[in-house]
Parts: C-alpha cells; sequence; structure tokens
C-alpha cells in the first residue's frame, strides 16, 4: 500500500478515527491497525496521531535507521571527497584533536585490558 503519493500522504476516509472513538474502542482500532495505519482526528487540532501495527512500527524504525546510516556514509564520503581536492588541507594530529590531556590517557590505554571476545558482546 503506497500511502504517500507525490509527498503527499493520502489515506481513505476510513482510516480516520476521531479520538474518542478510538478511546472507547481501542481494540478495534488496534485490529484494524493491523491492516492498515489509522489516523486520530481531535475535533480541534485535526489528525494528531497515527496508529500502526508494530511489525510496521518496527519496519519504520528499521528504515529510517539505515537511512541515517546511510546519509552519514554519504556526508562522510563527500567530505573525504572535497578534503581531498583542496590543496591546502594540513593534517591535524590527534594529540590537537583530543586535547593533551585525553591524548594522555589515551597512550596509556592497555589494548589488552579487555579480552576481544568482551569488547564484541
Amino acid at each position: 500500500m503506497d500511502i504517500v503519493r507525490e509527498g503527499k500522504l493520502t489515506f481513505g476516509r476510513d482510516q480516520v478515527v476521531t479520538s474518542s472513538h478510538a478511546a472507547k474502542n481501542f481494540g478495534e482500532m488496534r485490529r484494524r491497525a493491523k491492516e492498515e495505519p489509522l489516523y486520530v482526528s481531535d475535533r480541534n487540532d485535526g489528525i494528531d496521531t497515527v496508529i500502526v501495527d508494530f511489525d510496521t512500527f518496527e519496519a519504520l524504525a528499521v528504515e529510517l535507521e539505515n537511512f541515517r546510516v546511510q546519509r552519514l556514509y554519504d556526508t562522510a564520503a563527500i567530505r573525504l571527497q572535497e578534503g581531498d581536492a583542496d590543496l591546502t588541507r594540513q593534517p591535524v594530529g590527534l594529540a590537537e584533536v583530543l586535547g593533551e590531556k585525553s591524548y594522555a590517557e589515551w597512550l596509556s590505554l592497555d589494548a589488552d585490558a579487555i579480552a576481544d571476545k568482551d569488547l564484541f558482546e
């Protein structure tokens, strides 16, 4: 079911329920939301809540996180390209980035203090 067309949210009139009806018939709303999203309308504010089943919500959350990660990678790639193209770019040392105190702490870390199996739990 495509609910977004040309950048606009589309849905049928039968998917809009009043907040009072949703409150009084929440079991029915849960059952209906398994089939398609329900849009809860407040008398004064219009639609302010959407009811979806958990599988739909989970899929949306996973897709959003995937887009966030991809956006991070895309931003990093653009910055790397820009940096490679800048002939005046100068390297910055880790001590300068972290600050002398944090850099000294980083140097004193024992890489073997935590077993590898504990790092990846």
